[in-house]
């Protein structure tokens, strides 16, 4: 004992403060937070900044549908630009002589306004004139798209006519926001009629892309939008609109690491004081705790402990502890002396557990063969409680000269209560099939006998047989209990099933089914509780009708006892490790011939 007391207090040495445990903790889960909000803000924001900019794509190319749409006769005035792309006067980025041509054009046709005329009175223009509304309409839409992209600052901006083979683009209008040459080579805002020929990613959206449908093509540091507007002639007209995602993303970088170093400063800050809160409120109150428990280890000093533990004066937890542990030390020989009794009255009713057990099992029949005397038949049975005491029973007896009784029955529930209610049902079974009647008038009065004043709401399921040992003609009845198992003689044992009554105990003045058989010289009948077939192993796996008929069936000519003992083997292996959660019953009755009449 000495060598165990030295050595827990060299343990005790070796142990850190509590207050240096905390502090790690502390800066352990600073560092975690810093890092993880670091990761999920910057993933949060990539995310948002990347769905802003595809819901504000997909509006730009919404604005420049409808824009465009604002023109009655749009599709003669792009068709008009695909097929003079050459010959117009087009002003780029701006409207002065635009200005001049529309008053030019409303000074003679002074009924026509350009965004409502038709097509059809388009066509009845001069060539000249028509050429000035195609002029005019080109100005006004590449004015209004370089305003949207100025507006959502848009990176490209523009609408292209796709060749019916998706190889070339031509470019219609391109919005330029003054920063970018106006020309044909790769990066300027294109004029009217630059061509270049697509790329493999965009021929294939140009190939599938669908009615008012949009595709984007998302890269590290844009985002493209293509839209479809509709077809002219062997053109597909698209609207693609460009974003810069790397200069955003950056912004939203920076904000992000000033926000998560604000974080840790202040989080910091937090951390120191209530480290220090803690030392003061918890750390310290709890040292003169556990100096006191330790004096009261060694010496056993009650009095001095209680006193001391009195003075500590925490408004919190630890003032609770102290008074508990107060409370504790003046108790623990009253606990002491409780436990001693407790364990006494343990020990005794162990040992009536134990006569109870005994009783139990002396009330089912044991002794076998049960009927040395009577060579036409021969029973063997087997009852193996999950606890000490079980609700299961069995039985067998001669209810005349030619005719034997066979029960196996299942209590509800389990311990002592079912073990009690076993011992009524087999005594109120036994005593009533003596007196003579069918199994369905038999199960009929117990079943009344049992529910009178039955508190407890126990019942029992219970198969009773009845066989006439001269003719081998039985009858039974099932009270919600498992189908019997039947083997012909010299076949395999299968399961019988027939209508199921009502459990015993339930409700009174129930009329039970009956079944009539006949057993010939060399069969064989089984019957069983069901803590055979819902024996479960640790992976929650029943153990099943299937397993036991198989199990039955590998050696169907062994005696009683090593057919009963096969079984039983069979379900140990299955179960394995698991505990028994259920009392198991098994009966088998052999009938060998007819009783010779006298």
């Amino acid at each position: 004992m000495a060598e165990v007391k030295t050595k827990i207090k060299t343990e005790k040495k070796h142990r850190r403060s509590l207050l240096i445990q905390v502090a790690y903790f502390f800066v352990i889960s600073l560092l975690l937070t810093g890092m993880l909000s670091l990761f999920v803000l910057d993933q949060v924001s990539d995310r948002s900044v990347q769905i802003e900019k595809e819901a504000l794509t997909a509006h730009t190319a919404k604005l420049i549908r409808n824009n465009l749409r604002e023109y009655r006769s749009y599709r003669w005035i792009i068709k008009y630009w695909l097929e003079h792309k050459d010959e117009l006067d087009l002003e780029y980025d701006q409207s002065y002589k635009t200005d001049q041509k529309e008053i030019e054009f409303y000074g003679k046709y002074p009924d026509i306004t350009i965004n409502t005329v038709l097509e059809s009175d388009l066509e009845k223009l001069p060539e000249e004139d028509q050429k000035m509304v195609a002029e005019i309409a080109f100005n006004h839409m590449l004015l209004e798209m370089n305003s949207i992209k100025e507006a959502f600052d848009v990176n490209f901006l523009y609408l292209v006519a796709v060749s019916d083979d998706f190889k070339t683009s031509t470019y219609l209008i391109s919005a330029s926001d003054g920063k970018r040459k106006r020309g044909t080579e790769k990066g300027n805002a294109y004029i009217l009629g630059t061509t270049k020929e697509s790329t493999p990613d965009q021929q294939e959206i140009y190939r599938n892309i669908n009615k008012d449908e949009e595709h984007h093509i998302i890269t590290k540091d844009n985002i493209d939008l293509y839209g479809y507007f509709e077809m002219l002639g062997e053109y597909e007209l698209i609207i693609g609109v460009t974003f810069d995602l790397k200069s955003v993303r950056n912004e939203v970088a920076e904000g992000t690491v000033k926000y998560i170093s604000v974080f840790v400063l202040l989080q910091v800050i937090l951390s120191t004081t209530c480290l220090l809160l803690i030392y003061i409120y918890a750390i310290k109150p709890l040292k003169r705790v556990n100096k006191n428990i330790n004096e009261y280890g060694e010496t056993k000093d009650s009095e001095n402990v209680v006193k001391q533990l009195s003075e500590i004066k925490s408004r919190n937890e630890i003032g609770d502890l102290a008074d508990s542990f107060s409370e504790m030390v003046s108790e623990i020989d009253e606990h002491l002396e409780k436990i001693q009794s407790i364990t006494a009255e343990k020990e005794r009713i162990g040992a009536e557990l134990v006569v109870a057990t005994q009783i139990q099992a002396d009330m089912l029949p044991r002794i076998f063969p049960p009927f040395p005397d009577v060579k036409e038949i021969d029973v063997y049975a087997t009852m193996d409680p999950a606890k000490e005491v079980g609700g299961d029973f069995y039985d067998f007896f001669m209810v005349d000269d030619d005719h034997v009784a066979l029960v196996v029955a299942d209590v509800s529930g389990k311990g002592v209560p079912a073990s009690l209610f076993m011992a009524i049902s087999k005594s109120l079974i036994k005593s009533r099939t003596l007196l003579g009647g069918s199994t369905s008038e038999i199960l009929y009065d117990v079943n009344n006998q049992l529910c009178e004043g039955n508190e407890a709401a126990l019942f029992v399921t219970v198969w009773l047989a009845i066989v006439d040992i001269r003719t081998g003609e039985g009858i039974a009845s099932n009270a919600g209990h498992e189908h019997p198992v039947l083997r012909k003689a010299g076949g395999r044992y299968e399961i019988v099933e027939y209508k199921h009554s009502m459990a015993l105990g339930m409700i009174e003045d129930i009329r039970f089914e009956e079944h009539t058989f006949k057993v010939e010289p060399g069969d064989r009948i089984f019957s069983y509780s069901d803590g055979v077939p819902e024996a479960t192993n640790i992976s929650d796996e029943l153990y099943g009708n299937e397993r036991m008929l198989a199990a039955l069936n590998r050696e169907p000519e062994a005696s009683l006892k090593q057919t009963l003992m096969n079984l039983k083997n069979d379900m140990d292996n299955f179960v394995g490790e698991a505990t028994q959660f259920d009392d198991i019953t098994m009966l088998v009755f052999d009938f060998y011939s007819k009783k010779d009449s006298v």
